[in-house]
């Protein structure tokens, strides 16, 4: 089968008359060719063959992808005349042939991964199919590919679910068709890497020198951070006395890329505008993208723009933003490049702006001379120090002890990510945590401490360290949970729990290695923090395995350990994890306590009676163990219901006695009945008042009410699911079932529940409709497999005509007796 490189060639002189005209404009390529005519024709030839490669290559892209365009031979060649711009004349002539060679080809290579197959696009979109049609393993591995990418934006999925609710078809089409971009553009340097290997690998020759490799690990550099072109090597040999400086093209090539103004990204600000009220269309981006004028040289770079609508502003002010900072990078880079040349007598010296001018990026004005809008970059933004005393205060953490609670999560999530990770390399590995809690000198600490996935620089900075930025609520934890398979829900999902921790100390010290692959961790680091508004102390760790170790040095003021005892401390930790997923060590100066997955089976329903379940004659209880981990459900309960004579009741009038005193008749009774949550016992009776006369007394108290301890995927969850009506907040759940219930539950597997942001409280939501529902069905099944089909008949009858909750009937109703 003829390759997709012999095809383009083939028709190498149908494009002759289309791009060598537009390429002869290139000073770049005029000087290549010029010293290439005597003694290295063969390049020129390479040039020519590339390029109408690449041109032919651009032109397959696929044309059905709603509104968005991608690149194409334009963005190329304005590339290549781009990075002549940043040369000066005499820069491009003192460079090598190699170097002039390079810069041509990864003009015209970069962004050829921007061009995938039409089945591949195919493919892709079948992810929305209900029953995806896949045709081969290549297919699917496809499909599995564009799968990992989009489940791991969960939030595009709600988008698009909320989008179908509303009818909104086209809406729905852009989303789509948005994402499929955006992984292309996101794959698009890895899938570049592929092409070139698949279709010049060993064809890309300056004499005998093959440079395949060069020119494809420059093309996917211009994807990665700048930095990592210290890597590349400054004096290539490509010949006798040849030498190709790859860092410097790598320079070049990233910079005319984004001066196109990086046509691979659509700003999030423009993308915010899609699908609202007044949305901004994609086309109308590309057409201010091209730019109306713009002078870029040695010594400025400048845009010149009419804008018509505020976001699209705003977008082009992000761009300068950002090549802004690519020109801070790249500038120390060249420095670094021109000493270097400067040592080999190389008389190579880059000069490049500072920084963009903005004089002239302007807002459009009308007929009248006035601008059709008013710029302001001005949207939402939070105060520090406000959020900060939100985070810290009553309202939100007002128990101190939750910054525990938020460091066990933190690590318990981290171990779970790795294990399934360690599952994935064939490793053994067993996942552990450690608390501690001791004094150093005159300090007090806490410290937690395991031996998960850890962190590295990249995560402190754009997870740990931002309020609200939550690691395992972000694309890099959903392509990790991917790739590794992991089948856990975290229990950190908010980003602002880190913050807690100052509620209790001044200072927090963080000792932390990151694990990336069976063999290879990043560099321990080390991180202090002294306050909330304290800049971060970062130095190197002496830590030789992965995971994180966390210690708190407590206030000297009381702090919420503070003169408990080692007792009172390990129960105080066994209370934030009542179920762990993994072993958890527990340490004090003086005891050791080992808490682990079968802890839980210590605490039961029974622990939490009180003197109000005390035995009575009429109230029946049923001890129900809940082992559904397939259901992600498992601990135990008790429930209660009335009884009188082996039948269930709804009421039963224990006594009733009619006596006279002095002449008057008295009614003095008591009796039982079922209410919500509670049976309760009310009666009449007569006492004698100070005075001598005779009183009438009437009380209602309950005998049986219901109790709950909680926990979601081990972690505790502090109030009660019987909350009292006043004390209830806007959205809270509660259960109100028509019969008293103690229930210790902890939700395990996939089973999840929407929480408030100090997971202090579980928010009514379409998951908790569901627990509630399936909770119902596992007690009432208890209760009808303990009792005869006929006491089960009559105590139903009574469970519908005592309550109007649906989703307790649901469930109730489920049951299914022989």
């Amino acid at each position: 089968m003829m390759s997709e490189k012999n095809r383009y060639i083939d028709k190498l002189d149908d494009w002759k008359s289309e791009y060598l005209p537009r390429l002869e404009k290139s000073r770049i390529y005029l000087s290549l060719k010029e010293d290439c005519a005597h003694t290295d024709v063969e390049v020129t030839a390479l040039i020519e063959n590339a390029v109408a490669y690449s041109i032919q290559r651009t032109k397959t892209i696929i044309k059905h992808m709603g509104e968005y365009t991608l690149h194409d031979d334009v963005h190329l060649f304005r590339v290549l005349y781009l990075m002549e711009r940043l040369l000066s004349k005499d820069t491009i002539d003192s460079l090598s042939i190699p170097e002039r060679m390079l810069l041509i080809l990864s003009a015209f290579f970069h962004d050829i991964g921007m061009a995938p197959d039409e089945r591949e696009v195919v493919t892709w979109q079948k992810i929305w199919d209900v029953i995806p049609d896949i045709e081969d393993e290549t297919e699917q591995d496809l499909f599995d590919q564009f799968k990992r990418f989009y489940t791991a934006r969960p939030e595009q999925q709600e988008i698009i679910e909320w989008l179908t609710e509303q009818g909104k078809n086209a809406e729905i089409s852009v989303i789509k068709s948005y994402w499929v971009t955006q992984f292309i553009r996101q794959t698009h340097a890895d899938r570049a890497r592929e092409i070139i290997d698949k279709d010049w690998n060993g064809k890309i020759v300056y004499r005998d020198t093959d440079l395949t490799v060069e020119l494809a690990n420059i093309c996917h550099s211009h994807n990665e951070d700048a930095v990592k072109l210290l890597e590349f090597d400054k004096n290539y040999l490509c010949g006798s006395n040849t030498y190709a400086c790859l860092p410097l093209v790598g320079i070049i090539l990233r910079l005319a890329d984004i001066l196109d103004f990086d046509a691979k990204r659509t700003p999030a600000i423009l993308y915010s505008h899609l699908y609202v009220r007044n949305p901004v269309s994609i086309k109308e981006w590309e057409k201010h993208r091209a730019i109306e004028n713009w002078e870029i040289n040695t010594e400025t770079i400048q845009f010149s723009t009419k804008c018509t609508h505020p976001a699209i502003e705003a977008s082009i002010h992000e761009f300068c933003n950002l090549i802004d900072q690519e020109l801070s990078v790249c500038n120390n880079i060249i420095s670094s490049l021109n000493e270097f040349n400067k040592s080999r007598s190389r008389n190579i010296s880059i000069k490049l702006p500072f920084k963009v001018n903005r004089e002239k990026i302007e807002t459009k004005r009308n007929i009248y001379n006035q601008p059709i809008y008013t710029y302001r970059d001005t949207k939402f933004n939070l105060s520090k120090r406000q959020v900060i005393d939100l985070l810290m205060g009553t309202k939100l953490y007002g128990n101190p002890e939750i910054a525990l609670r938020e460091l066990l999560q933190n690590s318990i999530d981290a171990c779970l990510l790795r294990q399934a990770q360690e599952v994935k390399w064939k490793n053994i590995y067993v996942p552990e945590i450690t608390v501690k809690y001791y004094s150093e000198g005159k300090d007090e600490i806490l410290e937690v401490s395991d031996n998960g996935t850890g962190m590295d620089q990249y995560i402190i900075d754009n997870y740990y360290s931002k309020v609200g930025s939550s690691f395992y609520k972000s694309t890099d934890f959903f392509n990790l949970k991917s790739e590794s398979n992991a089948d856990f829900t975290p229990t950190s999902r908010f980003g602002i729990g880190i913050l807690s921790c100052f509620m209790v100390a001044d200072t927090l010290i963080v000792d932390t290695k990151r694990k990336y692959a069976p063999d290879e961790s990043g560099n321990a680091i080390n991180v202090t923090v002294e306050g909330q508004d304290s800049i971060f102390w970062i130095k190197p760790s002496k830590r030789t395995n992965a995971g994180t170790t966390t210690k708190l040095i407590l206030r000297k003021t009381r702090h919420p350990w503070d003169k408990m005892s080692d007792d009172d401390f390990i129960k105080s930790v066994e209370n934030v994890v009542p179920n762990p997923p993994l072993k958890i060590n527990i340490e004090t100066s003086k005891q050791k306590k080992v808490r682990d997955e079968n802890s839980f089976r210590e605490v039961t329903a029974e622990a939490l009676k009180d003197y109000s379940w005390a035995e009575n004659e009429n109230i029946r209880t049923f001890e129900i163990s809940i082992e559904k981990p397939e259901n992600g459900i498992i601990g135990s309960a008790i429930a209660a219901v009335l009884e009188s004579q082996g039948k269930p009741m709804k009421k039963i009038d224990l006594s009733s006695i009619n006596i006279i005193v002095e002449g008057e008749n008295y009614t003095l009774d008591k009796r039982l009945w079922l209410s919500e949550n509670s049976i309760k016992q009310d009666s009449h009776s007569i006492t004698v008042n100070d005075e001598g006369g005779i009183s009438k007394d009437s009380s209602t108290s309950g005998l049986t009410t219901s109790k709950s301890r909680f926990s979601l995927h081990g972690i505790e969850i502090p109030t009660t699911l019987f909350p009292e009506s006043w004390r209830m907040k806007t959205s809270q759940v509660k259960i109100k079932w028509p019969f008293p219930l103690i229930l210790v539950v902890d939700i395990c597997g996939n089973r999840d529940l929407d929480l408030n942001s100090p997971r202090t409280e579980i928010i009514m939501s379409e998951k908790w409709m569901s627990f509630e529902e399936e909770l119902a069905f596992i007690i009432c099944s208890g209760i009808a497999n303990a009792v005869t089909n006929d006491y089960w008949k009559e105590l139903k009858a009574i469970l519908i005509e005592e309550t109007n909750n649906d989703l307790f009937l649901r469930g109730l109703n489920k049951v299914i007796v022989e």
